[in-house]
Formats: structure tokens, C-alpha cells, sequence
């Protein structure tokens, strides 16, 4: 099996890129827990359809192709954790984790051309956040 190539658009607002401190919040919150559930469709333009527990949520994700291929290996088998926009689904070593948005939401936007640049305050207004590799630090 291949390792998945992420598609990395430089935004970490709702239904973007996972960013690692979402990703570690998420894994240690014990009250706002990942609930399981189905994938029931996946729509080129975003638009996710899970059930979990009866309940249809609409979620958006910009990779819609990458989340499809993903979940469809594990027979749709997902799980949600609202509070931190985390959609995952079972990997060999672990789990694939996608940052997913309330697909109602207004201010839904698609990923730019190329990642944003510029200094860490333009990239908090206009990127949601932004992430330095250590060696870099």
C-alpha cells in the first residue's frame, strides 16, 4: 500500500490543511471524543455525508478525491470529532486525519493557487495559521 501524497494548499482554516496543534488538541481531549461513524458520499466539489448514530452531518473538505480514496479502504468506516474540525479514518499505522467544516458554513473558500506568504501576522489573518519546521526555528 502507498503512503497517500497530502494535498497541502498552505490555508488551516475549516476544511483545509490539519494543522499539528489541532491534530495534538484533538488526540488529547478526553471530554470532545472522535465519534464513529460512516461515510455515505463524497462530491467533487467537497461536500462529505457521514452518519454517525443515526445522525446525517454535511461536511466540506477540499481534497475530496484524497478523503474518498482513503475512507473507501476501510469499507467507509470514519470517525468525527466536531469540537476540533477532525474527520479520521483507520491507517496501518495509525490513522489519516482531514480537517473538515460545517459544509452550511458562508465562508467556506477554496484553496489558493499557490500557499500564502508572508509574515507570521498576515499569515494568521489571511491563512488561519501558519507552521515553521524546527530546523528552521
Amino acid at each position: 500500500m502507498s503512503i497517500e501524497r497530502v494535498h497541502y494548499c498552505g490555508l488551516y482554516i475549516p476544511g483545509h490543511d490539519v494543522h499539528w496543534i489541532q491534530a495534538k488538541l484533538g488526540s488529547k481531549d478526553k471530554t470532545n471524543l472522535p465519534a464513529p461513524g460512516h461515510l455515505v458520499e463524497v462530491r467533487p466539489d467537497g461536500l462529505v455525508i457521514v452518519e454517525i448514530e443515526d445522525d446525517v452531518r454535511r461536511l466540506w473538505n477540499h481534497d475530496p478525491e484524497r478523503l474518498k480514496r482513503l475512507v473507501t479502504r476501510n469499507s467507509g468506516e470514519i470517525s468525527h470529532q466536531p469540537r476540533w474540525g477532525l474527520m479520521s479514518t483507520p491507517s496501518d499505522g495509525g490513522a489519516y486525519q482531514f480537517c473538515v467544516a460545517d459544509a452550511d458554513r458562508p465562508d467556506l473558500r477554496p484553496c489558493p493557487a499557490h500557499p500564502p506568504t508572508g509574515d507570521p501576522a498576515d499569515l494568521l489573518r489571511e491563512a488561519g495559521g501558519f507552521s515553521i519546521p524546527g530546523p528552521d526555528v
